[in-house]
């Protein structure tokens, strides 16, 4: 219950630095040009960052039994296809890294780096299974090559009270004074061209149609201390009966010293 509260309390805490700015309103037009992304992001998400693991303990820090579906809302083929899959096998295949997909790599315990790999695309590096994702918010990136665990990641940024950054690259200020900048918002991020893998490290699959919706909330308690939320909705009716949503917290840390890039295991 602890684990259950302190999660809640979290996510609570969360909702007075994500909601207020859009209430009553929808989002400014999405898809920052990718040029501006950079310069006119809203919340800094760059830095090493640590997860906090307040709720799933059994499932996140401990590879769950075979039929451990609790919290999974999975379709009788998902249920069968996992109580008949070996996960011995598929660690001495050298496949574990199909438990470190798009769709769940977040919930993975351990840390994430998050930095600008150009003006126009964020890289999310993460020490647990050591994978690399690249948020393009350059909407004519198209997907090559083979769907891949971390598949093709197509972010935009979400500004509060109406902001728009073409209006704000474009406006004239006087000079020595600073143009207008975003007073808040959050990263909304889309994964699709997916190779197939696991949701749990017990054999719970997910297919290649699945799609991963994501919203990065980035809030700051009283002490000044950092932390983003991730909310991740994973939409596959091949193994899912609805979404399956999660909410997961991340603390900032000082500097990049604990970041430690460790192989998949099951």
């Amino acid at each position: 219950m602890r684990f259950q509260v302190r999660s809640l309390f979290f996510a609570l805490a969360a909702a007075p630095f994500a909601m207020p700015a859009f209430a009553g309103q929808a989002p400014a037009p999405a898809a920052t040009p990718a040029g501006l992304a950079q310069r006119f992001a809203p919340v800094d998400l760059t830095g090493t960052w640590v997860s906090v693991v307040t709720e799933d303990w059994h499932v996140r820090m401990l590879s769950p039994p075979k039929g451990d579906f609790e919290s999974l809302p999975l379709t009788p083929a998902a249920r069968d296809a996992a109580n008949r899959m070996d996960m011995a096998q598929v660690a001495a295949a050298g496949r574990s890294c199909e438990a470190y997909g798009a769709p769940i790599i977040m919930r993975e315990p351990g840390r994430v780096r998050i930095s600008w790999q150009d003006a126009s695309t964020l890289k999310l590096d993460t020490d647990a299974g050591q994978q690399t994702r690249l948020f393009h918010f350059d909407r004519t990136a198209s997907a090559t090559g083979a769907p891949s665990l971390q598949g093709h990641s197509l972010a935009e940024w979400q500004y509060a009270r109406g902001f728009d950054p073409v209006k704000a690259a474009a406006a004239t200020v006087k000079p020595g004074a600073a143009a207008p900048q975003p007073s808040g918002g959050r990263l909304k991020v889309v994964t699709n061209h997916l190779a197939p893998g696991f949701l749990r490290k017990n054999g719970v699959p997910y297919s290649a149609a699945a799609v991963v919706t994501e919203y990065y909330n980035l809030l700051v308690e009283s002490s000044g201390q950092p932390w983003f939320v991730v909310t991740t909705v994973v939409r596959d009716p091949a193994n899912l009966l609805v979404d399956y949503i999660t909410s997961t917290n991340f603390r900032k840390e000082p500097d990049n010293a604990k970041f430690k890039p460790r192989p998949c295991t099951l």
